[in-house]
Formats: structure tokens, sequence, C-alpha cells
């Protein structure tokens, strides 16, 4: 029992020391909005939000001597089966999207790559922060709350942890409310639970990072449609698991 509770009050303290963190980087863009005169240079601070939790579960890894464990545990090569379900999602999002702009006559992936070099450089881009995101939520959070079981109860408990750990950004930066931000929440939530399952079934931040890519790059219809798809895949995930089992 006091393992049990040691372990979910150091993951309190991780969340609120991500949670305040993170909000005071979008305090100087909250305080301009509401009319407060702000240094433009505090306005920077909201481009470390990404950064956050990342380098919050590098003080509790050195705290812990952990950091060579942690990468041990976490960087390896990946294999073709993996590469092959980070296609499989690539290739569903294209799917979505082009369905989408079929409907609407709205070219999507060409309105947001407009040219090989920014589909390129966006591709670069989203690897990079969602490697940042995945080495903290998955890599450093989702593995030490499942280290003694519970994987569904703990990929579900951080995806909605992760989910709300956006609200600054929706909030504040794109000045969402609460019609806008529901659906995002719960996208981010069946986000976090496909990079979850795939984080807990092969334990690389490799993969799991390609997956988190594949997602922000080709996932680009409204997010509702997203939704409806992914719960549709996740439906389907679950019926062939079912039959694989049925047959052993």
């Amino acid at each position: 029992m006091r393992g049990y509770l040691k372990k979910y009050a150091w993951a309190a303290l991780w969340a609120f020391a991500v949670y305040l963190l993170s909000f005071l980087a979008y305090l100087p863009a909250l305080l301009q909005r509401c009319g407060v005169a702000v240094p433009d240079a505090a306005l920077y601070l909201r481009y470390g939000f990404v950064l956050v939790p990342a380098l919050v579960s590098l003080v509790f890894l050195l705290r812990e001597r952990g950091v060579a464990a942690f990468m041990r545990g976490n960087f390896r090569r990946a294999s073709w089966e993996e590469w092959g379900v980070c296609g499989a999602f690539a290739l569903a999002g294209a799917a979505v999207t082009l369905g989408y702009s079929a409907l609407s006559g709205i070219d999507l992936f060409a309105a947001e790559y407009p040219s090989a070099l920014q589909f390129a450089a966006a591709g670069a881009y989203l690897f990079a922060t969602a490697l940042v995101e995945e080495t903290a939520w998955r890599g450093y959070l989702l593995r030490r709350l499942a280290a003694g079981g519970g994987k569904t109860r703990h990929v579900l408990s951080v995806g909605a942890l992760w989910g709300v750990w956006h609200l600054p950004m929706w909030c504040i930066r794109n000045s969402l409310g609460l019609k806008e931000v529901f659906p995002l929440l719960l996208w981010t939530l069946l986000v976090s639970w496909a990079l979850g399952s795939v984080y807990m079934r092969y334990r690389s931040l490799f993969s799991t990072t390609l997956c988190h890519m594949a997602f922000n790059m080709c996932f680009l219809a409204p997010v509702w449609y997203n939704i409806l798809a992914l719960l549709a895949i996740s439906a389907l995930c679950g019926r062939v698991r079912a039959c694989r089992m049925a047959h052993k």
C-alpha cells in the first residue's frame, strides 16, 4: 500500500509541476489579452510550452539518477511490424482527409502543404515536437505508472492528463471556447489511447513518435470526422483481436 501511494503521490507532483509551468508559459499572452501591458520578450515563453513536460521529467530522472536506464529502456531500432503500424495510421488519416476533401471540394493536403519542401519541413517539425511530448507522457509518465500493472487504466489516465495539458494552448493561444474544446479533448483522449497502446506493446519511443507525427500530419479533416474514423479503427482492431483470440 505504501508503494502504491508513493507512486501516485509522485505522479500528482509531476502533473502539478507540468501544469503550473505550462500555464506560466502562456500567462504573458493571457495578460496581454486582458489588456495588461506585457514586455514583448515575455510572450516568447509560449514557445517553451511543449518543452515543459520533458524538462520536468528530466529533473525527476536526474533526481532518481535514472537517465541512463530511461535511454536504454525507450530508444531502440523499430521493427518492421512497428513501421507497419505507423504506416497504417498514416494511411487511415490520409484516407479520412482525402474523403473529406472530395466531399467538401477543399484540398486539405494542398492547403496545409503547398510544396514538397513545406511538407518535409512540417514533417521534421512535427517529429521533433512529437518526440518531446512522447518522451514525457508515454516514455516517462506512462512507463512509470504502468510498471505495477493496470495498463488500460493508466493509458486512459495519461490520456486525460495529456488532454487537459493542451488547454492553455487551445484556450489562450487559439481562443477556443467549450464547444470547440470538448471534441478536441475527446480526440486527444482517443489519440492517447492509440499511442499508449503502441507504446505498451513495443516500448519504443521511436515508433510511438512516428505514430504521433502521423496523426498530426495526416488527420487534417474536421475533428468530428477524425473522431468517428478513429473509433471505427479501434472497433475494427478490437474485432480482429477477438477473432485471433478465438482461434488460438
